[in-house]
């Protein structure tokens, strides 16, 4: 769910994720936490996660437990609209695919292998996160251009402008 960065525990919620299979950190909480989440994988036996995070320090707190506990994590940055330039220089450096949303400094330090989209494109900075982007491109059923080329591609009338 695109946007989406706090939660509030709703019983009828919660019971139709659990009906489902799906599990809940805390029920009492609801609370959204990628690394007790790559936690409540691991012990479920899950040795390929993808987790989104929206900070660089969340994004090495996952990592370390990836080399851990020997996991195959993808970590995919998002919400990064807002962040200063170190802070987007570590989430590049730490994510396998990252978001663009409306940051500059991500797009200004992005290196990707593959990107999804001009106007506010996914970038895959990782084998791993290239193959996902791929892999997902398989399912679309619309034409596709495939093409190499230097990227980021960000045809500067599609890019966001700065608030005045």
């Amino acid at each position: 769910m695109s946007g989406l960065v706090e939660t509030e525990p709703i019983e009828g919620i919660i019971n139709g994720i659990t009906e489902r299979g799906g599990i809940v950190l805390d029920p009492s909480t609801a609370k959204m936490d990628p690394v007790a989440g790559v936690k409540k994988a691991a012990e479920l036996g899950y040795k390929k996660i993808a987790v989104t995070v929206a900070f660089a320090d969340t994004a090495k707190k996952c990592r370390e437990l990836e080399a851990e506990l020997g996991l195959d994590l993808v970590v995919i940055a998002v919400h990064v609209t807002g962040l200063d330039r170190e802070e987007a220089q570590a989430l590049v450096e730490t994510s396998d695919i990252a978001t663009s949303c409306a940051s500059k400094p991500i797009r200004d330090l992005v290196k990707p292998l593959a990107q999804v989209g001009t106007a506010v494109p996914l970038f895959a900075l990782t084998q791993k996160g290239k193959e996902l982007v791929i892999e997902r491109a398989k399912d679309i059923k619309s034409p596709i251009l495939i093409n190499t080329m230097a990227l980021p591609v960000l045809p500067e009338h599609k890019q966001p402008r700065d608030l005045k």
